[in-house]
């Protein structure tokens, strides 16, 4: 399995449309992926959407965001990891962490002034959470209402983010 982030554009949704996701927990990854890439283009620029490919196969879809395009619960000099949906019928197979790494890879490499990346977890999402501390974000204790209920706020240093955590799918950088 060779897992890669592919960057795509705003005018890109169709490729990422097919992703399956659990209609009880579609909110957790911001909605219906029309709404994500509705206030994806509503927001301000410095968000780099990215579809989770494994071989020609778009298997996820996550956002990195930086700058002005920050949530506002985001630390100065950090970006945000957001809207992580992997396809529900290939979910647990590592896809997730292989999201998150990659795209950690990729703020290292494109971003080196950046230390930290953040992301926010619904409280009722305990997938996400254990996926979160899987990958190495540790919660902040800051609880914070969103879009969709009450997140809670995680934080990681970027290189914790970059190496292989145990278990996980094998990747390759962009």
């Amino acid at each position: 399995m060779a897992v890669s982030l592919r960057p795509i554009s705003l005018d890109d949704q169709t490729l990422v449309a097919g992703i399956t996701v659990d209609p009880d927990t579609e909110s957790y990854s911001g909605g219906p992926i029309s709404d994500v890439f509705d206030q994806l283009r509503a927001s301000p620029p410095r968000q780099h959407a990215f579809a989770v490919v494994d071989g020609d196969r778009v298997v996820g879809f996550i956002v990195a965001r930086e700058e002005a395009a920050l949530p506002a619960w985001a630390e100065k000099g950090c970006m945000t990891l957001n809207n992580l949906r992997i396809d529900r019928h290939l979910q647990g197979r590592g896809y997730g962490k292989a999201a998150i790494r990659l795209a950690a890879q990729w703020i290292a490499r494109e971003r080196p002034a950046i230390t930290h990346v953040m992301s926010s977890v619904n409280v009722d999402n305990l997938a996400a959470l254990h996926l979160n501390l899987a990958c190495g974000l540790t919660p902040t204790g800051q609880i914070v209402e969103g879009r969709f209920g009450r997140q809670r706020i995680m934080i990681a240093p970027i290189q914790r983010l970059c190496i292989d955590q145990q278990g996980s799918t094998s990747t390759r950088s962009l």
